[in-house]
């Protein structure tokens, strides 16, 4: 396995109140879908207790980007407290999901995701150079990209929970 750099660490979105939990998890899915990532599920578990619905999903997209270059993003999602309640939009009433909300998102790139480069020490040595001094500005532009993704995926996530209700739109600053 090659080297794996840290890009984005553990962003954190925290939410409680009303929301649509399938929702959440389709729109992350199509996100990534849209992206052209590939999806792996890795956990998908659900509790009932006496105070609602416990799920966890925890998904690790990844994309090729180059034959050296891939991108992983690991998404723990954490619902806790989840019950169904009726709330009124346009005086007409619903059924929605309320509970607490808890998304971590961590993205890496993994560089020699083949291995090609770990046989012998010579070549694993020859392969670090490459990285740290050669190779810097080329994954510097792959960096940019997946940040880039990562941040439009946490907005996306913070508009579909509707956390920005309260903020104001300034034109111009005060002199």
């Amino acid at each position: 396995m090659g080297h794996m750099k840290i890009v984005v660490d553990h962003d954190k979105i925290e939410y409680n109140g009303p929301f649509d939990a399938n929702g959440l998890l389709r729109m992350i899915s199509q996100f990534m879908f849209e992206r052209g990532f590939d999806f792996r599920q890795d956990k998908d578990f659900e509790i009932n207790s006496s105070v609602g619905k416990s799920i966890e999903w925890q998904v690790s997209p990844w994309k090729r980007i180059t034959d050296y270059i891939r991108y992983f993003f690991k998404i723990r999602v954490l619902i806790t407290d989840l019950v169904k309640i009726d709330i009124t939009v346009g005086g007409k009433k619903r059924k929605v999901d309320k509970g607490k909300v808890t998304i971590t998102m961590d993205a890496f790139m993994e560089y020699d995701y083949e291995s090609y480069w770990e046989d012998r020490p010579l070549l694993h040595f020859i392969r670090t150079i490459y990285d740290y001094f050669v190779f810097k500005p080329y994954s510097e532009k792959f960096e940019h990209v997946l940040v880039h993704d990562a941040n439009t995926l946490h907005d996306n996530i913070e508009k579909f929970l509707n956390m920005n209700r309260s903020y104001k739109v300034i034109s111009k600053t005060p002199p």
